[in-house]
This record gives structure tokens, C-alpha cells and sequence, in this order.
């Protein structure tokens, strides 16, 4: 097996990740693959998902809370008529019925989860209440209360009809789970239903096409070639807006100080404030992640004094990411 030595590993990885294993089990996998401890994933796709699973290795962990906001993309089989306790195929059947639904019905229900809705997160899921992870909590089997949370659907629709099967793709926002989706449009319907299976097609800028296996993966570091598959920090956040400043105003943010509307040479109008966006120095290289104080349109015309950028992240060298 061919062996870098950790300082020479960083960068992410767009992984396809297997049904069976839990996403632990892949970073897991990576790190003995790399010999490197600092790895970790964007995000929990369930032991029964498959599809992709961004992973974190090296100095590129620094980044991984920012990727895990971006948007998701999912194509699922939910059955109708079965109800279980974890909302998917692995639980255990609380409630069964007949299904009578037509694919109007299902179509009709499914354009009721479109926009910003609130969902209750699943028992079995990752989410921490009280600081403890709800799995934890329903394998000794407690309850506790969750309170639901706002979610964005972007797009949901049917792609099959064969009851009690049907098929369904979605774009989402972060924290959206399918299982509680499933388990909502089944009680829409009057007929239960469950999470069947689940692949993630995208997540962010990662695509299910160009993900590697395991396997793959494995066959690349015995090969000496496991830099290849690596995604630079700079690529792995360009589904981020990018503001650009001017020279002078690069060692100050390198410093972890405040951009000024002066110091903007460029900024897209969509950008929103309170959206995350990349900072990028004269020649294009990323000096840090910041938050928008103000709306891209109002750049232009603020008091040049005024600060429209407040650091996050900051990247002080290319050696540090």
C-alpha cells in the first residue's frame, strides 16, 4: 500500500458510500487507508443510504461544518401501507393498511411538503437533544420530546407509481430527513408508510457520478495514487459565493479583521446578508470564509467605512489548508 506522510494529506473526498455501513464506518476506513487521524464526513447518511458522503481528511476537516450546509439531492423508494418505529425498513412494524391511493393522491400529497415546512426529526436518528443523540435514546427505549424544525424543500416529485412502492426524487436543504418524510406523506394518505431505500445523488457540489467506492479508493493509495481523488479546500467550497477584495486589504482579513465596504472590488447581487460566502484575495486565492452583513446589491453603497464582512474561517497560508 503506498503511504504519504500525513502532512502531505488534506483535502475532501467524494465518497460512494455502501448500504450496511454507517458513516463512522467510512471515515473509519479512510483513515486507515491515509494513516491520518483528523477525518471526518459532511454530513450522516443512514446505514441503509447509499450514495454520496463527502469526507474530510487532514487540515480539510476545518471545513467540514461548511459543507454540510450546502443543498441536497435524493432519490428514494418509500412503501405505503407499513408503518415501523424508525421510520425505514429496519424497524419494526408498528401498523399496517390497505392502500387505495392513485398517483393523483400521491402527487396532489407530495406538492404539500414544496417550500419551507417544519419537520420532527426520527427517534432513531443523530440529532442530540439534552446533549445526547436520539438513537441512544430509543435503543433503551425512552422517548423523549423533539420539537420540529424548519426545512426547505426545494423540489419533490413523483419518478414511479407501483404500489405500495413509489418513487420520489428531492432537492432539499440541510437537515431534512427522507425518513420523516416518508413517514409525514404515508399519514397524509391515510395509509402509513416507510422509508424503503435512499441514494443520495448530490450534496452540494459532489455528484453521485463522480464518486468513488471504497474499493476504488483502497485500489489508488496500494497504487501510490491517493492524492489524485483529493478535492482541494478551494474547490470543495465553490458552491459559495465568492467576494473579491483588493491587495492591501489581504493581510488584515489574513489577521482575522473585518472587511470594510472599501476594500470590495466585487461581490455578486444575489448574495443575501447573513450568507456565508469565500473571500478571495486579488489573484483569486482564498484568504477566509465570512458572513455578509449587508445585502450584495447595498455594497456599492454603503459608508466605505462601514464593515460587510465579518471573518469565519480564516486560511493564513497555502500550508494551512
Amino acid at each position: 500500500m503506498g503511504r504519504a506522510e500525513p502532512r502531505d494529506i488534506s483535502g475532501v473526498l467524494n465518497i460512494n458510500k455502501s448500504a450496511g455501513m454507517t458513516s463512522h464506518d467510512v471515515v473509519d476506513v479512510v483513515r486507515r487507508l491515509y494513516h491520518v487521524r483528523k477525518v471526518g464526513h459532511t454530513g450522516t447518511l443512514d446505514p441503509r443510504g447509499t450514495g454520496v458522503l463527502p469526507i474530510c481528511v487532514g487540515r480539510a476537516t476545518k471545513i467540514a461544518q461548511f459543507l454540510t450546509t450546502a443543498d441536497k439531492e435524493y432519490e428514494m423508494v418509500v412503501r405505503l401501507g407499513v408503518t415501523t418505529d424508525t421510520q425505514d425498513a429496519d424497524g419494526k412494524v408498528i401498523d399496517e393498511a390497505e392502500v387505495r391511493v392513485s398517483r393523483e393522491e400521491v402527487e396532489a400529497a407530495l406538492g404539500h411538503f414544496v417550500g419551507e415546512v417544519q419537520q420532527i426529526p426520527p427517534l432513531f436518528s443523530a440529532k442530540r437533544v439534552r446533549g445526547e443523540r436520539l438513537y441512544r435514546i430509543a435503543r433503551r427505549g425512552e422517548d423523549v420530546p423533539r420539537e420540529p424544525v424548519t426545512i426547505h424543500i426545494y423540489a419533490i416529485r413523483l419518478s414511479s407509481f407501483d404500489p405500495p412502492f413509489v418513487g420520489l426524487w428531492m432537492r432539499c436543504s440541510k437537515g431534512t430527513y427522507a425518513r420523516a418524510l416518508a413517514d409525514d406523506l404515508g399519514k397524509m394518505l391515510g395509509c402509513g408508510a416507510h422509508l424503503y431505500s435512499l441514494v443520495r445523488v448530490r450534496a452540494g457540489r459532489f455528484e453521485l457520478k463522480d464518486a468513488l467506492t471504497l474499493d476504488g479508493l483502497a485500489a489508488l493509495v496500494a497504487e501510490g495514487r491517493g492524492q489524485e481523488p483529493l478535492i482541494s479546500v478551494e474547490d470543495a467550497l465553490d458552491h459559495l459565493p465568492a467576494v473579491r477584495v483588493l491587495p492591501e486589504a489581504s493581510r488584515l482579513i489574513l489577521h482575522g479583521s473585518a472587511v470594510a465596504a472599501a476594500q470590495v472590488v466585487s461581490v455578486p447581487p444575489e448574495v443575501v446578508k447573513g450568507t456565508m460566502v469565500r473571500v478571495l484575495g486579488f489573484r483569486r486565492q482564498l484568504l477566509s470564509l465570512a458572513t455578509a452583513m449587508v445585502a450584495g446589491a447595498d455594497f456599492t453603497r454603503m459608508d466605505p467605512r462601514r464593515v460587510v464582512l465579518q471573518p469565519v474561517r480564516v486560511f493564513r497560508s497555502p500550508e494551512s489548508h
